[in-house]
């Protein structure tokens, strides 16, 4: 292990924590707060183990709420393993300082003992005449001005629709969350003018809609419909998407018929996945990260 020092880090303490359910829950409620957002979150998780499926969520959750996982510090042998084999950082949070001695700054800086010494090996002279200038004109056709004018306009197309994703992606970024930790049965309905995020499973019947971005910290099997009022670049996220139908703003998937997979086994092995829409107006779903 490595002692860790990140720019921009903001380190959350959860060793006080039972399990996976208490961190998640935790987490939750910190980095909602504004001083945690867009931030290098160190995560200080002490003695509590933790699998790698159990990690890939973590920091899913975190990503999905604006941040990014920086690295791990943990005394549990079973997580730093965990961690060490998705790819994640482990390291020791220390406060020290190295601090190197004057002399030997000096002796770093002047080695030469001469700024002109330096200076001379840095630059080389070039005399006048050695620099000769030539120009040269080049007449462009009329389909050559055209085909870059036509060039020009799609890349002026694309800077736009950049903008407008950001303008979005800042947008929800920007709305409050609803945390809600329950199972949500047939019939039921969870409805939210900004993100929703649901600490369980939500089963076939049920719905989900929301002005923002959907995440469910378990199963979805129902109906979610994510960016209700129009936000294109909304997405939905779950530990796994089994839903009957997804909707993106004005965007619509719907399971086929033929695949009729109304409940999925539970496992401590679920590879976060989320759902939005692509270039070609199509929406997609594929996993967060692989293990």
């Amino acid at each position: 292990m490595t002692k860790g020092f990140v720019e921009n880090g903001f380190i959350i303490d959860l060793g006080n924590a039972k399990d996976a359910s208490d961190i998640i829950y935790e987490l939750s409620s910190i980095l909602e707060m504004p001083e945690a957002q867009y931030r290098q979150i160190c995560l200080k998780l002490g003695n509590i183990d933790l699998t790698q499926s159990q990690l890939l969520s973590i920091k899913s959750l975190i990503t999905s709420l604006n941040s990014e996982l920086a690295f791990v510090d943990t005394n549990s042998n079973q997580t730093e393993l965990a961690a060490l084999n998705l790819g994640l950082i482990v390291s020791k949070l220390s406060n020290e300082i190295e601090v190197v001695e004057d002399e030997q700054v000096q002796d770093y800086l002047f080695e030469d003992n001469s700024h002109e010494a330096v200076s001379e090996n840095l630059y080389e002279k070039i005399e006048p005449e050695q620099v000769e200038e030539k120009i040269e004109v080049i007449e462009k056709t009329d389909e050559e001005l055209q085909a870059e004018d036509k060039l020009e306009e799609l890349i002026d197309e694309e800077n736009e629709q950049d903008k407008q994703k950001e303008e979005s992606e800042h947008e929800v970024s920007k709305m409050s969350t609803l945390y809600l930790q329950q199972t949500l049965r047939s019939g039921q309905t969870i409805s939210y003018d900004g993100n929703i995020v649901l600490i369980g499973d939500a089963h076939p019947g049920s719905e989900i809609i929301a002005k923002g971005d959907i995440t469910v910290w378990g199963i979805l099997g129902g109906i979610a419909h994510a960016g209700a009022r129009g936000n294109d670049w909304a997405k939905i996220r779950a530990l796994k998407i089994n839903a009957i139908q997804l909707r993106i703003s004005g965007f619509y998937a719907r399971r086929p018929d033929s695949l009729n997979i109304p409940f999925i086994q539970k496992t401590s092995q679920f590879t976060p996945e989320e759902a939005k829409v692509n270039e070609h107006g199509e929406i997609i779903i594929y996993k967060l990260y692989s293990e």
